[in-house]
């Protein structure tokens, strides 16, 4: 009874903890501040983890349709390149500013096409990564992946024919 009666106190003693940080205002929410090693870990980690979770569900479509590729090019153009880049597009203004920064997705091609799903459909909180399965349906957003695997083996010159077509 004696070590239950602990356990709780130290619960509450950290419950009370945590919220004094948090009222506190010590913890740094700009943008402009990069994260420390400790909160970016747990928040890189907690975000790879919670994705690829979720991810496993998702059933992958056939990738390689041209067509399919092309709508997926138009709508990255329009709605990812300003955060992600493009080969031979830098990151605007816009993408430079967010914290954590967007990745730049012209030069990978290592991700699960089932977790660049889960994300481009559901976002990312805090990342400014939206929801794009609220505007979007499940087809357009296969059409994105598909692009998006297809895009680390195009040249700068190959975008901006095909986004010119």
């Amino acid at each position: 009874m004696k070590t239950a009666a602990t356990v709780v106190l130290v619960l509450i003693v950290l419950a009370l903890a945590a919220l004094g940080f948090i009222y506190s205002g010590i913890y740094d929410v700009a943008a402009s501040t990069p994260d420390t090693g400790l909160i970016q870990w747990a928040l890189e980690t907690t975000q790879h983890r919670s994705v690829h979770r979720r991810a496993e569900e998702v059933q992958v479509p056939r990738l390689d349709d041209p067509a399919m590729i092309r709508t997926g090019l138009i709508e990255y153009q329009e709605m990812c390149a300003v955060c992600h880049g493009a080969p031979g597009v830098t990151i605007s203004p816009i993408g430079q500013g967010l914290n954590p920064a967007p990745p730049e997705l012209a030069g990978k091609g290592g991700e699960e096409a089932g977790e660049l799903f889960w994300i481009t459909k559901h976002g990312i909180k805090m990342t400014g990564m939206p929801a794009f399965g609220v505007t979007h349906s499940d087809e357009e957003i296969w059409a994105i992946v598909a692009f998006l695997k297809k895009m680390p083996e195009m040249s700068a010159e190959e975008y901006q024919r095909l986004a010119r077509e």
